[in-house]
């Protein structure tokens, strides 16, 4: 059966001591599978005090990211393979087996221009290296498709299962978000089957952001494309009740998507628990 999680930034714009604590005491009163946390600021991460908490609360974790401005991959590959390595070192130190999201870009950084050659084949050789690493470790890495207004390189889930051939390593997986697939896709259910079992990761999001079953999304074509593709991976709601001042400018998010953080929770993962037992992804024999 698939598992059903929250990014933080639901509760909160700062992974702190204390907004750790708020966040995984809601996420699992909520009767959450796992939280997903956004490794930004690794040196000021509060390590021991989040472990404690995800171990004493029995929740998942797993980790995600977009690259600081000065480390993005196709400007600064060593910066990025650096921060990475960080990345990598701490989502293992947390207990998550999965390092997902925007791992080649910053989001908002844009040339206005398609990605060169050269980008791409800078992105695969250093994902590459930054899976052999996080093989090491136990953790997979997932390659996010992001809308166009926030990254120029890997934009649908044809682009990610070009450069998932060109990094060629077991451990590296497609990432889609139903927010962006709005966006940049014909359909929900064809780019999953294209992805096949390399889909591993989806961020199940209303087309503004806010509580799923809301707004645009074709939730039948979403639980349908994923009945389909045999898909058993995490489904994480990524809403923004708060959001990261680094982050804000490039998701374009200029007002509040939803007030309530508790709302969002209980009554977004009601109507996900209850498309995913119609398609025969998740049953109440679960909890």
């Amino acid at each position: 059966m698939t598992s059903f999680g929250a990014h933080a930034f639901v509760w909160t714009p700062r992974w702190d001591a204390r907004n750790a604590e708020t966040v995984i005491r809601s996420a699992a009163a909520h009767g959450l599978d796992f939280v997903e946390v956004p490794l930004l600021g690794l040196e000021t991460f509060p390590r021991r005090a989040t472990r404690r908490l995800l171990d004493e609360h029995g929740l998942g974790v797993t980790a995600s990211l977009g690259l600081p401005a000065d480390c993005h991959m196709p400007s600064n590959p060593s910066g990025a393979l650096r921060y990475l390595t960080g990345a990598i070192e701490l989502a293992a130190e947390l207990g998550s087996s999965t390092l997902t999201g925007a791992l080649y870009t910053n989001l908002g950084t844009l040339t206005r221009r398609p990605p060169t050659e050269e980008e791409l084949a800078t992105c695969a050789a250093i994902l590459k290296d930054a899976a052999r690493l996080a093989a090491r470790h136990g953790i997979a890495l997932g390659i996010e498709a992001i809308n166009r207004y926030e990254t120029y390189l890997f934009n649908t889930a044809g682009q990610v299962a070009r450069v998932l051939d060109r990094i060629d390593e077991p451990n590296v997986f497609a990432h889609l978000d139903t927010f962006h697939m709005c966006i940049e896709e014909k359909g929900f259910a064809a780019p999953m089957e294209l992805l096949g079992d390399r889909l591993r990761y989806l961020h199940v999001s209303e087309s503004d952001r806010g509580t799923p079953g809301t707004g645009n999304v074709d939730w039948d074509g979403v639980f349908g494309g994923l009945r389909d593709v045999g898909y058993r991976g995490p489904l994480a709601m990524e809403s923004f009740v708060a959001i990261e001042d680094g982050v804000i400018g490039a998701t374009a998010i200029w007002r509040p998507i939803v007030d309530d953080p508790d709302a969002l929770i209980g009554e977004g993962l009601a109507f996900l628990r209850e498309k995913a037992r119609a398609y025969g992804l998740w049953s109440d024999d679960t909890l």
